[in-house]
C-alpha cells in the first residue's frame, strides 16, 4: 500500500494547450481521528483533499510530480510537522538541481498556516524559488492585491485557531477543576466508558493487571533497595507491560518508570498548567507511601551522577529542626556530590528544600555526626539510679510471682470443681435422674470451660519477667553509652541509633531535639528526674527540653503500663495488698508521692 506520507505522482493530466508545469500537493489533517474514521486507512478527509486539489492542479496546466501528506499534526507551529518540513526540503533541492517547481497546491491555506509570522517567512522563502502556493478554496491569483487578501485570510485563521485553542483550554481547565483525567490514563489506569443518568461519561478506571504492579513498584523502591534500573527490571518479570495503541504491548522503559515514580496522579491528584486539584480516579498510593518514594529519589539525585543508595548509618534517624519548630515534620536526607576536582564527598540537607518550604543550609556530615555522637554523653545514668531502680524491678516481679501463684491456685480449684460435677452427672444418669440427650450438653459445656481454664493455666507465667529482662539490658547500654557509641562500627551504629532514639532533629550542625523508643522515653527521664530530687528533696521537675517528653514521676507500675511489659491490668487477678487493696489495680490508681532516692515505691513492701 502506498505510504500516508509520500504518494507516486499521478496519472499526468494534459490540459488543453502549453506546456505543463511542475506542482506539488500538501494533504493534512490535524488530529489522528480523523483518520482512522472510515475502512480507508486514510480516513475521509484526505481522500477529499486529494480529489479537490488534483483537479486543480491541471486547471493550472501543471502536473503533480509529488504529494505530501500529514496525518494527525496540528498547523499551529510549522517546526512540529515533519513532513511538511521534507515538502520544503525536496523543493529547494528539486530548484537547485534545475527542476523548477511552480506550485504548491492545498485545499485551503488553513491546512498550511495558523500562523501569520510562519506564513510570512515560508510564502518569502518560496517566492525566491519562483514557488507559489495555491488554494483551492481561495485562489485570488497574483500581485500586490492577491498577497493582501492571503495575509488578511491568515490573520483570519491564526485568529480562530487561537481562539479554539482558548475554548479547548477553558473546557480542559474546567474538566481538571472537576477532578477529570485529561487525555490518555496513565499506566496503572485505562479509559473507560460509563452510563450515568442515561448518558455516556469518559472516565478513568483502575486496570485490574497493570494497577497493582505499579503499586508494588512505589512499595518497592520506597525499601531504598531498588534502584530504577533494578526495579524496571523486577516489574518486567512479574509482567508489567505497556498497554497495547499504536504499538503492541512492551517493556516499560526505565525513563517511564521514574517518571511514573514522579506523578502525584497516582496519589489522587490531576495537574493542568502547573496547578492541581483533587481527581476523581482512585488513588493507587498512600501520601506517606508516595513521600517515601521521593524522600529516596531525592536522596539518589545528581546531575552526571550514577544512581547508587547510600547507606549512611544516621539515614532515616535525622528530622529537620527548623521545620519542627515551624509546625512541620520533614527528613534529613544524604546527598552525594563532586567538586571540580572529581573529590566526592557527601553533607546533609532537610527534605523541605526541595518543597521550597525550608531554607535552611546544606549540613556538614562530620559536624552531624559529631552532634549525634555527643547526644549520647546526656544519655549516661548514674549507677545509684541503676542499682535503686533494679530494686524496684525486684519487688514488682516478686509481687508478680506471687499474684501468678494465687492465679494457678484458682484456677487448680476451679479445675477440680469441673471434674467433681463430670463425675455427678455421670451418677445421675446411671440412676435414671437425667435424661441422656441433658447429659450430653452439660458434658461439651463443662469440657468448654475446662479448656478455657486449662489454656490460662498454660499461660500463666510471669509476664513481668521478660519486660524486666530487657529493661535491665537498657540500663546496661546507660551505663556508659559515649564510650560504647563511639567504639562502634557504621553497622553497629546503626543499630544502635535504631534502638535507642526515634527521631533526631538536627539543626545549624547540632541536635536541637530528640525522641526516644521504648523502654528509654521513660528511663532517661525518669533519671533525670532522680537526679534532680537528690539534689533537691521534693523537686519533680525534669530539664526543660525541646523533646516532647511525658512525666516520669509516674508509679512504677504505670511506668510498666507500657507494651513493654504487660497492659494496664496484665495477666494477674485482682489481688488484694496491703497499701491500695487491688495490687494489680496500682496503675489506675491515683499518682503516687515523689520517688525519693533510695526509697521504694509506694506497696512495694520495701522499707
Amino acid at each position: 500500500m502506498p505510504s500516508l506520507t509520500t504518494r507516486p505522482r499521478h496519472p499526468r493530466v494534459e490540459p488543453a494547450r502549453g506546456q505543463l508545469k511542475r506542482a506539488v500537493t500538501y494533504l493534512r489533517v490535524s488530529s489522528p481521528s480523523q483518520v482512522n474514521t472510515d475502512y480507508n486507512p486514510e480516513g475521509i478527509s484526505l481522500p477529499a483533499q486529494r480529489d479537490a486539489c488534483i483537479p486543480k492542479v491541471a486547471s493550472l496546466a501543471a502536473e503533480n510530480v509529488r504529494e505530501f501528506v500529514e496525518p494527525g499534526r496540528s498547523a499551529t507551529n510549522i517546526d512540529q510537522r515533519p513532513v511538511f518540513q521534507e515538502m520544503l526540503a525536496w523543493i529547494r533541492a528539486e530548484c537547485k538541481a534545475g527542476r523548477q517547481i511552480d506550485y504548491i497546491v492545498v485545499y485551503q491555506f488553513s491546512r498550511m498556516f495558523r500562523n501569520t509570522f510562519d506564513a510570512a517567512v515560508v510564502k518569502h522563502d518560496l517566492r525566491k524559488l519562483g514557488v507559489r502556493i495555491v488554494s483551492v478554496t481561495l485562489d485570488v491569483g497574483e500581485g500586490y492585491d492577491a498577497d493582501l487578501i492571503e495575509t488578511i485570510m491568515s490573520a483570519v485563521d491564526e485568529h480562530q485557531s487561537r481562539r479554539s485553542g482558548a475554548d479547548v483550554a477553558l473546557k480542559m481547565g474546567q474538566k481538571a477543576r472537576s477532578g477529570g483525567t485529561l487525555g490518555r490514563a496513565p499506566l496503572g489506569y485505562r479509559n473507560v466508558r460509563e452510563q450515568f443518568e442515561g448518558r455516556e461519561v469518559r472516565t478513568v478506571a483502575v486496570d485490574p493487571e497493570r494497577g497493582p504492579l505499579v503499586r508494588q513498584a512505589f512499595e518497592l523502591y520506597a525499601t531504598g533497595d531498588y534502584t530504577i534500573e533494578r526495579l524496571t527490571q523486577t516489574l518486567a518479570d512479574r509482567g508489567l507491560r505497556s498497554r497495547p495503541g499504536k504499538h503492541p504491548a512492551g517493556l516499560v522503559a526505565p525513563s517511564k518508570v521514574n517518571a511514573m515514580l514522579k506523578d502525584r496522579y497516582y496519589l489522587g491528584y490531576v495537574t493542568y498548567k502547573g496547578e492541581e486539584f483533587p481527581g476523581r480516579h482512585e488513588r493507587l498510593v498512600t501520601p506517606e507511601l508516595f513521600e517515601r518514594v521521593q524522600e529516596v529519589m531525592a536522596a539518589r539525585s545528581g546531575r552526571g551522577v550514577r544512581q547508587r543508595i547510600h547507606h549512611h548509618y544516621l539515614k532515616g534517624l535525622l528530622w529537620c529542626g527548623a521545620c519542627k519548630q515551624a509546625g512541620r515534620h520533614n527528613r534529613v536526607i544524604v546527598q552525594k556530590s563532586t567538586n571540580r576536582g572529581g573529590y566526592e564527598y557527601f553533607y546533609f540537607f532537610c527534605r523541605g528544600r526541595q518543597k521550597h518550604v525550608c531554607t535552611t543550609r546544606y549540613w556538614d556530615m562530620d559536624r552531624i555526626e559529631e552532634a549525634v555522637e555527643e547526644e549520647y554523653k546526656r544519655l549516661r545514668v548514674a549507677p545509684d539510679f541503676v542499682a535503686w531502680f533494679r530494686g524496684q524491678v525486684e519487688d514488682v516481679l516478686s509481687e508478680s510471682e506471687a499474684a501468678a501463684k494465687l492465679r494457678r491456685d484458682d484456677l487448680a480449684l476451679q479445675l477440680d470443681r469441673l471434674h467433681r460435677q463430670e463425675e455427678n452427672l455421670l451418677d445421675l444418669v446411671m440412676d435414671g435422674q437425667l435424661p441422656r440427650e441433658r447429659l450430653q450438653e452439660r458434658l461439651a459445656a463443662i469440657a468448654d470451660q475446662r479448656g478455657r481454664l486449662t489454656a490460662e493455666l498454660d499461660g500463666i507465667e510471669s509476664a513481668l519477667a521478660a519486660g524486666a529482662a530487657f529493661l535491665d539490658a537498657a540500663l546496661d547500654l546507660l551505663g556508659n553509652p559515649y564510650e560504647l557509641y563511639r567504639r562502634m562500627g557504621p553497622d553497629q551504629r546503626r543499630q544502635f541509633n535504631n534502638v535507642v532514639f526515634e527521631r533526631i532533629y538536627v539543626h545549624t550542625d547540632r541536635v536541637t531535639a530528640r525522641e526516644y523508643k521504648e523502654p528509654f522515653s521513660f528511663l532517661i527521664p525518669l533519671a533525670a528526674e532522680y537526679k534532680a530530687s537528690s539534689t533537691q528533696p521534693g523537686t519533680l521537675t525534669v530539664p526543660n527540653e525541646e523533646e516532647d517528653t511525658r512525666p516520669a514521676s509516674e508509679n512504677l507500675f504505670a511506668v510498666w503500663s507500657k507494651k513493654i511489659l504487660v497492659g494496664r491490668r496484665g495477666l494477674e487477678p485482682l489481688t488484694p495488698c496491703a497499701s491500695c487493696k487491688c495490687a494489680t489495680n496500682c496503675a489506675n490508681g491515683p499518682r503516687p508521692p515523689t520517688l525519693a532516692p533510695g526509697s521504694a515505691a509506694p506497696g512495694s513492701g520495701r522499707p
